[in-house]
């Protein structure tokens, strides 16, 4: 694996984990998807705005490391019952939106740093 897909992987992983563990404090629930509101989700979304503007590419290791820094998170600081399972599934279809915001931070970085045009 190349750096920049480390990188993303793992900038990608912890702001997927700290979304979790900033759950508790913020909305009083361990699950952010428990919350009534729109936490989890704009969550995701802001996360993966941030993490796509400090590592645009590969967006693939974006959502290899969202799904992975949430899976580990549960796994290391959550009880894990009998729908850890269903759990994954679901990390799956909520990570999309981790990777739409991931994708629109990525066009941000590129759009504001290109290099200007001679006219």
């Amino acid at each position: 694996m190349k750096g920049g897909a480390l990188f993303a992987l793992a900038a990608a992983g912890l702001a997927s984990a700290a979304i979790w563990a900033l759950s508790i404090w913020l909305t009083g629930h361990q699950e952010p998807w428990d919350v009534d509101g729109f936490y989890y989700i704009a969550s995701l979304l802001s996360a993966g705005l941030v993490s796509g503007a400090i590592a645009p590419r590969p967006l693939w290791a974006q959502y290899a490391g969202s799904v992975a820094g949430q899976a580990i998170y549960e796994l290391l600081f959550l009880k894990i019952g009998p729908l850890f399972v269903l759990g994954l599934g679901f990390l799956l279809g909520y990570s999309l939106l981790f990777l739409a915001g991931a994708f629109a931070g990525s066009r941000a970085r590129l759009y504001f740093t290109k290099p200007p045009t001679a006219t």
